[in-house]
């Protein structure tokens, strides 16, 4: 993989329509069904081309992942740090977060490695290392900075993080996954994030 896409950085513009068409063939045609010369086909470039960039197609599906996960931050974290209370961060955070992975792209994708991993673990962990895992080192240090604030005690920012992300979105993100969602998607996101929270504090608050 390129070494802008590994980081999560900025994606030159060929290596951007190839990660977007990438993204695209996954979810129509699944992991299977996807292959590099289609992948090509749709980026408008030559499979040489794909290859300079990727080395496979578990690492295409890897880079689309991630890409997807970059919508899950806002680009403003600074600003939403410095201008508002640590609950407040966390809610704020934790809305873009939730409504990111109930998007029906992030579902799709999210099902797709989930079915594919019992068959070819490597793609579990892919989506693992791109996803979630990449998710987990970007809000660590989030965290940490409002234990710091003394809002919070925090003792392994990571384990943390991971703990905030199930209470911001469980059970409502299964009961989607599942095809059980609400009726009323905006009110049941709403008292997520607040039990959430809620509960976060109980774990890690210092009052």
């Amino acid at each position: 993989m390129s070494e802008a896409a590994a980081a999560g950085e900025a994606l030159d513009e060929k290596t951007e329509a190839i990660v977007d068409a990438a993204r695209k063939t996954f979810l129509t045609r699944g992991f299977d069904g996807a292959s590099m010369d289609q992948i090509a086909l749709v980026a408008g470039v030559s499979k040489r081309t794909v290859y300079n960039r990727f080395r496979s197609k578990e690492e295409l599906f890897g880079a689309a992942i991630m890409e997807s996960c970059k919508d899950y931050l806002p680009v403003d974290v600074d600003d939403i740090e410095a201008s508002l209370p640590p609950d407040e961060v966390i809610r704020a955070l934790g809305r873009q977060f939730l409504c990111g992975v109930l998007k029906p792209e992030a579902l799709s994708l999210r099902r797709i490695a989930s079915f594919e991993a019992g068959r070819n673990p490597a793609i579990g962990k892919t989506y693992l290392e791109h996803g979630a895992e990449w998710m987990v080192k970007k809000c660590a240090p989030i965290l940490a900075r409002l234990a710091v604030r003394g809002a919070y005690k925090i003792d392994n920012p990571e384990e943390a993080v991971w703990q905030l992300g199930a209470l911001l979105t469980e059970p409502l993100y299964t009961r989607v996954l599942l095809g059980g969602g609400p009726d009323d998607m905006d009110a049941a996101i709403d008292r997520q994030i607040e039990r959430g929270v809620t509960a976060f504090k109980k774990i890690y608050g210092t009052k």
